[in-house]
Formats: structure tokens, sequence, C-alpha cells
């Protein structure tokens, strides 16, 4: 048999294993993503209704208790579901954009990219109602990212131990709770994991239309061109990969263009940032900042000491990430971990780099012949998660915009 035709056998083969991998993928991902958002609506259902109490009633004894009911679940869920991103969503996805010649003597929705509220509007249109569609969407979507992240985990480390445990890692880490909200979390995680599984397969036009997909939804959609392009030098290097890569940069072109047509400004998703405080400053002067006042842990929006220890840890990933020979993942964690970084601040840190495969696949590695490491960081994620939720549905939103 001839060189072509093992070559032929062996893609017919991986083609087999491919198409026979969703169940198995299902009974995987299933458990961690049930447990963990199992964990996040209980605490959104029963944080408010003890915080209704007054302390001095708990402390005496009148009968006060605590019924977790279907409509105290859906109370709980329905508060937290709409506001801060979610309420800008929702508004686009009602009302669409603003349309009125670009300034900054105020906010403005143009800050937000459109794929999700496009979704979520579809949705709506379906099933006639708004805040269910979008919690239900975003855990549908959650669960495809979970599968997405097991396969690129098996794909890399041939090892389905590895692959659960990047799971695992991935569904209680301290900010999730906003994959299970109509926020951009699960959509973009989802789709930045099937590009770059499509890239590991040098599937190079598949890669391109996900990323598209992935601009569409944030601006760091962008960052999977140089992550895509470090898979495309581990491969044959055909220039028509490279063009299926500059595809990603289609969904943020089309944005900027719709921008430029209603406000003027085809930046203005950039421009407008000013508004929310924004500014550009050196990666560095953040890191630096902590470390000269580390008993400041926390201040708005702000849990400085979680948001450098992943800072920390995501750093070392990438270092993880590249000597394992995943410099797609290595090149995608870097820039995720450089945008909240060049604001000056640690904010948003932990919530942007639980969208980076990277992360957790380093954090399973280093678990990989160490349970309990491994146990010991699950335990540390899982409580840093309840506590960030349990903020959240009191109406402090730790975790930054």
């Amino acid at each position: 048999m001839d060189g072509t035709a093992v070559e032929k056998d062996a893609l017919a083969a991986s083609g087999r294993r491919r198409a026979l991998a969703l169940p198995e993928v299902l009974k995987r991902v299933w458990l961690p993503f049930l447990l963990s958002r199992l964990i996040v609506f209980i605490l959104f259902a029963v944080t408010p209704i003890i915080a209704a109490v007054p302390i001095a009633q708990w402390n005496s004894d009148d009968g006060t208790a605590v019924r977790l009911s279907r409509a105290a679940m859906a109370d709980g869920i329905s508060r937290v579901a709409i506001g801060n991103d979610s309420g800008w969503y929702l508004g686009i996805a009602r009302d669409g954009y603003e349309k009125r010649p670009f300034d900054t003597s105020r906010q403005a929705n143009w800050a937000f990219f459109p794929l999700h509220p496009m979704l979520w509007r579809a949705a709506a249109a379906v099933t006639g109602e708004w805040t269910w569609s979008g919690v239900i969407i975003a855990n549908g979507l959650f669960l495809g990212a979970l599968c997405a992240l097991w396969q690129l985990a098996l794909e890399l480390t041939e090892r389905r131990e590895t692959a659960d445990a990047a799971v695992t890692f991935a569904s209680v880490w301290p900010t999730t709770y906003f994959m299970s909200l109509p926020h951009t979390e699960a959509l973009f995680f989802l789709l930045a994991g099937l590009s770059l599984l499509a890239g590991t397969r040098r599937k190079f036009g598949t890669a391109g239309v996900f990323g598209a997909l992935a601009s569409a939804t944030r601006f760091n959609g962008l960052f999977l061109i140089p992550a895509l392009g470090m898979a495309w030098l581990r491969s044959e290097r055909r220039r028509r990969d490279l063009a299926w890569i500059g595809v990603a940069t289609a969904g943020a072109l089309l944005y900027a263009g719709y921008l430029g047509s209603i406000t003027g400004n085809p930046l203005a998703f950039k421009d407008i940032q000013v508004t929310w405080g924004r500014h550009v400053a050196a990666p560095w002067t953040a890191l630096a900042d902590y470390i000269g006042h580390p008993a400041k842990l926390a201040v708005s929006w702000n849990p400085r000491a979680l948001n450098f220890l992943v800072a920390i840890a995501g750093i070392a990933s990438i270092v993880t990430c590249w000597r394992k020979g995943w410099r797609d993942l290595a090149m995608f964690t870097g820039l995720t971990l450089l945008a909240p970084l060049c604001t000056g601040t640690l904010t948003s840190l932990t919530r942007y780099a639980g969208v980076a495969p990277g992360v957790f696949l380093a954090l399973a590695v280093w678990s990989e012949d160490k349970p309990r490491v491994a146990q010991v960081l699950t335990m540390l994620s899982s409580v840093a998660l309840a506590f960030m939720v349990i903020l959240f549905a009191l109406g402090i939103n730790m975790a930054g915009a």
C-alpha cells in the first residue's frame, strides 16, 4: 500500500473517530456542567431571600426559614439576568443601536458587538419572552463551549482524563456565572474554542468562519487571527489558508462599517470606551500597583487579589502552552490578558481569562500527575466562584465590566 493510501486510511479513521466523538463528549461534560450550574442557580435564588431578612430576625426563634421553590429560583435568577452588560445587550436586541453622530458626552451602546443581541432577538421572537430566552441560550452555548474545550484538550493531549480536568476547571472558574446569564461569555467561549479546534485540525476555512463570528461577538475575536497564524506556521503553510484566517476579521469589519453609517465613526466601539473611564497604560502598571499595595484586596469592580493571582496563573499558562507546542493557545491567552492589563488596572481580568481555553489546558496539565493539586485548585476556584456569585446576587458586581 503506498503512502497516499495509508494517509487516506488514517484520515478516514480520524473522521470516524470524530463522528463518534459527540456522544462521548456529552457524557464526559454534562456532570461538571450540571453540578456547577446547580450551585450557581441555587446561590442566585437563596442569597436574595436571606439578604431580605433583617439580621435581628435571624437571631430570634420565630420560625424564620429559607424555602427553595420554583418561584424562588425564578425570582432569584430574573433579578440578576438583566443588568450590567446584559441590560445593554437587551436594549440592542429590542431597539437596535443608537443612530446619532458620534460623541463622547455620554455612554452609548456602540461599545457592544452585535452577534449576541441578534441571537437573543431571534430566540425571543420564537418564545415571546426575553429574560428566560437569554438565560437558556447562554447555558446551551456554555454546554457547547465545554464540549469544544474537551475535544480541543483531547486533540492536543490524547488523554481523556486531562480533557475532563480542563472542563472541570472551566466549569468552576470564579467568573463562570456569567456563562449562565445573557452576556457574551458563553457565545464567545464557544466560538473561540471551535476556531482554535479547527486550527489545530488544520481546517483553516472553518477556523476563519468561527473567528469571524467571534469578532462579531467581541473585539477580542480578532485575537484569533495571530493565534491561528501560529497554527498555520505548524501546517503546510498554504497561502489560501492565510486568506481563510483573514476571514476572521469579517465580523469586526462589518460592524465597524455599520457604525460608520450610523455615527460617522467606524471605530465608535473603541472610542466610546472613554465614557467608562478606560485609558491605555503599560501592561505592567496594574501588576506593579498590586505588588506595591497587596493589602488592598478589592476596590470597586475589581477583586484585586483574585485578579492578580489569575494574572500570574495566566502568564504561567502561556509558558506551559508555549513549551507544549500549543503556541496558538499561548498567543490567544497572552492577547486576552493583555487587553485588560493595558487599561492600567486589573479590572475584569478574571472574566477575560475565563474565555481563554489555554488557561484550562494548562491547569489540567499541571494536575495530570498530581491529583491533590487538582483537588486543591478545584476547591479554591469553587469557593471563589460561590463568593463571587453571592456578591453578584447581592448587586455587587466585583468581576467588573
